[in-house]
């Protein structure tokens, strides 16, 4: 539940400037990164999908943010008064968004990097505030 209070502080930051190193205990591994918020997270990988080459590049790049819009459109009916018990969904978010992550197995020659990474955080087992150096 802290980290999720965390990551909802991310997402509150309007000009998307906040961030913070984290390191993830995961199934399969660690990754550690710059968490980010989803508004960033979606502009960086428009941004990177709009560089590909070829002709379908720009459609493409439209495919984050119509996947942010349903997403968001599940969430506020999950939240709607007639959406059943309760009649709200929780208010912390459920994914996590990093930049920069590297990914670590059991094997040190097994590191892998992303530019973007996205995880839910019911899948994070265990977490600290810091990265390797």
């Amino acid at each position: 539940m802290e980290l999720q209070m965390l990551v909802s502080l991310v997402e509150e930051d309007q000009e998307d400037r906040s961030h913070f190193g984290v390191s993830l205990n995961i199934p399969g591994g660690v990754i550690y990164g710059h968490v980010i918020s989803r508004h960033a997270y979606v502009q960086v990988w428009e941004s990177e999908l709009r560089e590909l080459p070829g002709a379908g590049a720009t459609s493409l790049a439209r495919l984050p943010k119509l996947i942010d819009e349903v997403l968001h459109e599940e969430r506020a009916a999950a939240a709607s008064p007639g959406a059943g018990a309760g009649g709200g969904a929780d208010p912390l978010p459920r994914w996590i968004h990093l930049q920069d992550a590297r990914f670590l197995t059991g094997s040190s020659n097994q590191t892998m990097h992303y530019a973007l990474w996205r995880g839910r955080l019911a899948d994070v087992v265990g977490w600290s505030l810091s990265i390797p150096s």
